[in-house]
């Protein structure tokens, strides 16, 4: 007869590793830079940069300074980018713990 502490840990390494697994929505934290245009009152994330809409007026910020100054997404491209995307717990807690690059460390 198989003793249960063997059975018992088994079956908590299997649901610690399901739980890791599944997943769920995660989006950019709010310390995410970003450039702001001040003309057109909009911000622009680095990877659409090069064809955004901009002037000269710009600063460097993140996205919780943009949602302060009701900033709005310079294109499609810039919403795409900073879109929230599902990924396993796992991988969400391994970027909060810097182990892993987010997405969105540009």
């Amino acid at each position: 007869m198989m003793k249960r502490g063997p059975l018992i840990g088994i079956c908590a390494v299997v649901i610690v590793a399901g739980v890791l697994s599944i997943p769920v929505e995660a989006g950019p934290s709010p310390d995410t830079r970003i450039i702001l245009e001040h003309t057109n009152k909009t911000y622009i994330s680095p990877p659409c940069y090069e064809q955004a809409n901009k002037t000269n007026n710009l600063a460097e910020a993140d996205i919780q300074k943009a949602k302060e100054l009701n900033y709005q997404p310079e294109s499609s491209c810039t919403a795409n980018s900073l879109a929230p995307i599902k990924q396993p717990i796992a991988s969400i807690l391994a970027q909060n713990l810097g182990i892993k690059q987010s997405q969105w460390d540009w």
